[in-house]
């Protein structure tokens, strides 16, 4: 077996901290990149640095022009609406194949005490900041586990490829957009999205393919239009102001 590109590897080091950095915001949509800069700072050749722009680039979060290099891609609501969209095509395509596959009794346990960690969750007493955060984390728990027992790697690639939006997530895919977060984690908003996840996982465990993958899509594009009309509103208003 041949030794690992030294290169390569540093190449997948520098897109890892340069993506960090655009979903955080530390580098700002329409920024060019100058690769002699990210040289010096990450202490690496230009080499990994150009083949980590390139990586990104296949990626969608910079765009390539010629004469004047990287840029960090802008994106806007229309972005959002076609990820989304995306996303919940392939995530309910996933529990169609759970559905058709079935469910285990120990998947079937799992996602039981997944729902129920949901559920105490977000019938306390309190609703804080702090429990919106952690709403956020179950949830995305869940969905990742819908994925796993998809069992399709090229179906998880692309549904991790269509979450990479910084103009909604962090690197943690967390909303850094309070405008966002509220959307997403009002309580009663996380408590519809608690009923759909029972309904999917009561289809799954009745092998309901049609109406899991439905359900999904539902649970999905909810999200979706919540988040491109708050963005749409947000672009109105700054047209109006300029």
């Amino acid at each position: 077996m041949n030794p690992p590109d030294p290169s390569r590897t540093r190449a997948l080091s520098v897109a890892d901290m340069l993506r960090a950095r655009i979903f955080d915001g530390v580098i700002a949509p329409g920024a060019h990149l100058m690769e002699i800069t990210l040289a010096n700072e990450f202490g690496v050749s230009r080499t990994p640095v150009r083949g980590a722009m390139a990586r990104l680039a296949d990626e969608g979060l910079l765009v390539y022009h010629p004469q004047r290099g990287f840029q960090v891609r802008r994106f806007d609501a229309k972005d959002v609406f076609d990820a989304f969209s995306l996303r919940a095509t392939l995530e309910g395509m996933g529990c169609r194949l759970i559905g058709e596959r079935g469910l285990d009794d120990r998947a079937q346990e799992r996602l039981a005490e997944m729902l129920q960690e949901q559920h105490a969750l977000l019938h306390g007493e309190e609703w804080t900041d702090a429990h919106a955060m952690l709403w956020h984390d179950l949830n995305l728990d869940f969905h990742r586990k819908l994925l796993a027992l998809a069992d399709n790697r090229w179906l998880t690639e692309a549904v991790v490829r269509a979450c990479q939006l910084p103009i909604i997530f962090d690197s943690n895919l967390r909303p850094h957009n309070r405008d966002a977060a509220m959307l997403l984690y009002r309580r009663e908003q996380a408590q519809n999205a608690l009923e759909e996840h029972r309904r999917i996982v009561e289809a799954l465990g009745q092998r309901e393919a049609d109406l899991a993958e439905g359900t999904m899509r539902s649970h999905i594009t909810a999200n979706r239009d919540l988040l491109v009309s708050n963005l749409r509103q947000k672009a109105g208003h700054t047209r109006a102001l300029a």
